[in-house]
């Protein structure tokens, strides 16, 4: 008995730690963005918090994409690049009308709902451009 409750915590503990490797680095922008909420829980400080935070992850998806842009050397691929993003800049105000809609109510929750949602959108385009740029290096 006592070797099967051996051979089950060390199947837990293994388990917890391939778990905690595959979990994905946190970038710098989050990091500071959880910080900055961390020190006071009001409306005004989740607004100030997350327009710093959507403001440097807009910057970089920006500059990602410009530089993904620059990478594409067929006219063809740059079009077709431009196109999923301008696709994506529709897709992305109407998300924001929409989370603008369904959470306008009073309180420091519904702010914070609102604010990380329009952060995740551009955090995850940003990532989904990353990763188009690690792929075309990795093939070239």
């Amino acid at each position: 008995m006592t070797f099967i409750k051996s051979l089950f915590f060390l199947s837990i503990l293994f388990f917890s730690f391939s778990c905690s490797a595959q979990e994905e680095k946190k970038d710098e922008i989050d990091i500071t963005y959880q910080a900055c909420l961390a020190k006071d829980s009001s409306t005004a400080n989740i607004s100030a918090c997350a327009f710093v935070a959507y403001g440097k992850w807009n910057k970089e998806m920006d500059n990602t994409y410009k530089k993904l842009l620059k990478s594409l050397k067929k006219e063809k691929d740059r079009a077709a690049l431009k196109q999923s993003q301008a696709a994506w800049v529709m897709y992305r105000d109407a998300e924001f009308k929409s989370y603008d809609n369904m959470f306008n109510l009073p309180g420091s929750k519904y702010c914070l709902i609102r604010q990380d949602g329009r952060i995740n959108i551009v955090r995850a385009r940003t990532q989904q451009l990353r990763e188009y740029a690690e792929d075309l290096k990795k093939h070239k």
